[in-house]
């Protein structure tokens, strides 16, 4: 007769707790341990209990598991877009920390809209996360309420201009604006145009172009023009941009993107149109996006260390979650990349 144990007998709902403990040998305290915290059990024990959680499909009631514990085990993270590649970087490592923590990451994008944003943070909250993370500092008044009332940490990531929640895990806007005017005014430009955003929906773009202003107005030039763009941004707005530049200002110099995709659109339309790329018009893009080095000529970029922001951002909220951190800003240091399009 073999001595492996059987199976027990499921109810109707399926397989519980308690069955999986009688199938693994073990106490129904030590099947929740390895669920919620596999790094405080032994080996050979969470084995055991993972290969009897999968011989029985066991799926673990996390509504009960809310109930009987203080935490969640669950981060909600609300980016602005899902399809932009800079905030799955930034995401990616979010999971990469997390994961390891027995942190689960629950995802929202928030389509650069304060409401929507507002929204998603109420729905999440009836989750209880242990923690959010954030893309900026800019929020309604009653989501800057229900996320300050939660006692949860809160990290803002991407800006570093403006004072956090509590924590923030970002770099200056406003500083990356002046390196590219300064970029521009060793080169001697001074017809200059900013495309970006519209001013009530990215503020952090703003930021970049009262950056590139500071420095303009140091030496006594106009304020750049400005292009605002509706967000979410197409690769083809950089086309749309670059026709609205040369209509209000037929002789420019040049023109900073806030984000690498469009400005590739535009130099490649400018080098279907013939237009001499940085002879004629210097380009500069921010975020040093994929294929942003591929171009021709090569587009002049700020590079922006997205996955240390998720990285420290998760680090950040495991850090409070246990205790050891307290409200601070981080500010990580940009990279100009001065390639052939400035």
């Amino acid at each position: 007769m073999s001595d492996k144990p059987r199976s027990p007998r499921l109810s109707r709902g399926g397989a519980r707790m308690v069955d999986v403990a009688r199938l693994a040998g073990t106490s129904t305290q030590t099947v929740s341990r390895v669920l919620s915290r596999p790094e405080l059990v032994s080996e050979a024990t969470r084995k055991l209990v993972e290969d009897a959680v999968r011989q029985l499909n066991y799926i673990p009631n996390s509504a009960a598991r809310l109930l009987a514990s203080t935490t969640s085990r669950i981060v909600a993270v609300i980016i602005p877009s899902l399809s932009a590649t800079v905030y799955a970087r930034e995401v990616d490592q979010i999971i990469r920390v997390l994961e390891p923590a027995s942190f689960s990451v629950m995802i929202g994008h928030s389509d650069y809209s304060e409401k929507r944003e507002e929204r998603l943070i109420q729905s999440f909250l009836e989750r209880r996360p242990d923690g959010f993370i954030l893309t900026g500092t800019q929020h309604t008044d009653l989501a800057r309420d229900l996320l300050l009332s939660s006692g949860v940490p809160v990290v803002e990531t991407f800006d570093g201009d403006t004072t956090p929640l509590d924590i923030s895990v970002g770099f200056s806007n406003f500083e990356a604006g002046r390196k590219v005017g300064e970029l521009f005014r060793s080169r001697g430009l001074t017809r200059i145009a900013y495309v970006g955003g519209r001013s009530d929906q990215d503020f952090r773009s703003n930021a970049r172009f009262e950056g590139l202003v500071s420095r303009l107005q140091e030496d006594g030039l106009q304020p750049a023009a400005r292009i605002q763009l509706t967000l979410p941004m197409s690769a083809h707005d950089g086309v749309v941009a670059l026709d609205k530049v040369l209509e209000i200002e037929p002789l420019i110099q040049a023109i900073f993107f806030s984000a690498d995709a469009i400005a590739i659109s535009a130099l490649l339309e400018c080098n279907r149109r013939g237009i001499k790329i940085p002879d004629q018009i210097a380009l500069c893009g921010f975020g040093n996006y994929d294929l942003a080095d591929a171009t021709m000529p090569a587009l002049t970029t700020v590079a922006v260390p997205f996955e240390k922001i998720g990285e420290l951002a998760a680090t950040s909220i495991l850090e409070r979650i246990r205790g050891n951190a307290e409200p601070r800003r981080l500010s990580l240091p940009l990279q100009l990349l001065r390639r052939g399009s400035a």
